[in-house]
């Protein structure tokens, strides 16, 4: 059994199988790194297996006004005032006239006919009022709707011409390129949000594009590139910075996943990571990751982890790994990997033997694990702070049960 990790990088949901590690002295010293031009990931192991959800960089789009012919008539009428209220007693009232008068009627009396007629008054009132009110908004629309459509056309043009410069900074990002955008971004008049994700999928794309052209050890002239097409295009220095992390971050991860981080393709990342003046401490979860896959090269079941254990273990059972958790409910508690279960401490134990798990997967981004087995009614979802690590032991331990000699 393998287990699989989830990454969100900059253009796609990545996930990929992790098996064992190799020992980093078995890694060729091939610099060629894993991230393509796109930020496509290149795989060099054939025995990777991989999925990517690649995001396309999506056009912007205005949204499209909202007039009274959208909004449906009970929402007219019931708009929470007071008169709305009156207009719905009026209905209520009216349909009961309505049906006293039908009853009289059915009985041969004609002076049901009075009920009805009060009735149908009381319930035409509120609907002819209320279309009275959507007829003079439509009006008060009729007039300012060829003003709104020079706005939009207007917008839409703008907008056309913005999306026109980004594309041509994806293909050549030069001055001339970036001083288009610039312009092109000025102009502008609409909500940030309209347009930001255009404008941050072209800018990782430059970085993409330009790191494999001129390639790791230039990452400082790539990174400066990133923020003056950032500056150019309008993003907010949040955007900025989190664009140039998330080209760091799919490097990274794009040489965990084809397990090739030997000591030649760290030099590459750690470039990278020096070019655009990343700290590890402003990327947890991968300085993290990065050490716990680190931790488990060459690790299998001659050489598996031993710790010491606070609850009970059967004979020639070991504890391999033990942490503290947090489950779905919000409660904290211990986990226990060992040679023959997982076990999760609680008023109700869960103990989960060897043979009976079906896979594990880990979204590296939250921390969290899903362990599905055959005995447990429902997966076990909880967030742990090594979940790599964990997830590895697991794994180990389906390994290790085939092999009880390995603890002799």
């Amino acid at each position: 059994m393998s287990f699989t990790v989830q990454k969100s990088l900059g253009n796609s949901l990545f996930r990929f199988a992790v098996g064992r590690r190799r020992e980093k002295k078995s890694i060729d010293n091939n610099t060629e790194m894993s991230t393509g031009s796109s930020g496509e990931f290149i795989r060099h192991r054939p025995e990777i297996f991989y999925s990517a959800d690649v995001r396309a960089i999506r056009s912007p789009e205005l949204p499209p006004p909202r007039t009274i012919a959208s909004t449906p008539f009970h929402a007219s009428l019931m708009d929470g005032t007071r008169r709305s209220y009156a207009m719905l007693g009026l209905l209520a009232f009216g349909g009961i006239l309505l049906l006293i008068g039908f009853a009289v009627l059915a009985q041969g009396r004609k002076a049901g006919w009075v009920e009805v007629i009060f009735g149908l008054i009381l319930i035409a009132v509120p609907i002819v009022l209320i279309g009275a009110k959507r007829r003079v908004v439509r009006q008060a629309e009729d007039q300012t709707r060829q003003e709104h459509e020079e706005r939009d056309a207007r917008n839409r043009e703008l907008l056309a011409a913005y999306t026109t410069a980004l594309e041509r900074l994806r293909e050549d990002p030069n001055d001339a390129t970036l001083a288009q955008v610039l312009a092109e971004n000025e102009k502008l008049n609409l909500p940030y949000a309209v347009w930001a994700d255009t404008a941050i999928g072209t800018v990782l794309h430059v970085g993409f594009s330009t790191l494999a052209r001129v390639g790791p050890e230039r990452a400082a002239e790539v990174a400066a590139l990133m923020d003056r097409s950032s500056d150019a295009a309008g993003l907010i220095a949040e955007d900025a910075s989190a664009v140039k992390h998330a080209l760091y971050s799919t490097v990274l991860w794009h040489f965990l996943a084809d397990d090739r981080l030997g000591e030649e393709q760290l030099k590459i990342v750690r470039a990278v990571q020096h070019g655009f003046d990343i700290k590890d401490e402003e990327m947890p979860i991968d300085a993290s990751s990065e050490s716990q896959f680190e931790r488990l090269r060459g690790v299998d079941h001659r050489n598996a982890p031993r710790c010491n254990s606070t609850i009970p273990l059967n004979l020639n059972e070991v504890c391999m790994y033990t942490t503290p958790i947090r489950l779905r409910d919000g409660s904290e508690t211990n986990a226990y990997v060992t040679n023959k279960r997982f076990i999760v401490e609680g008023a109700k134990q869960v103990d989960v033997p060897v043979p009976k798990f079906d896979d594990v997967d880990v979204d590296a981004d939250h921390h969290f694990v899903v362990l599905r087995a055959s005995d447990l009614k429902h997966a076990l979802e909880f967030t742990v702070t090594e979940p790599i690590y964990l997830a590895a032991m697991l794994d180990l331990a389906t390994r290790l049960d085939d092999r009880p000699k390995s603890f002799a």
